[in-house]
């Protein structure tokens, strides 16, 4: 058995694989839709909060520039808002979708 053929033969398995799960797949219902979306948002909200906040340490540190303007009580403060905003966040997600976690 030549390469190619075992090539075309994992292609056309995984093609018919994909075919099979939307066959046999069921379109997701209205809650389970607006579970999804509200869990997705919230991960691309924590995530690109993370990863901004981890780029403008590393350009400060790479830039020599370090210097952060607040002294020690408040940039404790800010950082405390920042995580108790989020805790917010993922109890209203998860309180909003509870009902919808579980039903079929």
């Amino acid at each position: 058995m030549s390469s190619e053929s075992w090539g075309g033969k994992r292609i056309i398995n995984w093609l018919s694989m994909v075919v099979w799960i939307f066959r046999v797949s069921k379109k997701p219902t209205r809650d389970n839709y607006m579970v999804i979306l509200k869990l997705g948002s919230l991960i691309v909200a924590v995530l690109g909060g993370v990863y901004s906040f981890l780029f403008s340490v590393a350009q400060q540190y790479l830039t020599s520039s370090a210097n952060f303007s607040l002294p020690y009580p408040l940039n404790l403060i800010v950082i405390l808002t920042i995580v108790i905003i989020l805790v917010i966040m993922l109890v209203l997600v998860v309180l909003s979708t509870r009902g919808g976690l579980g039903r079929r």
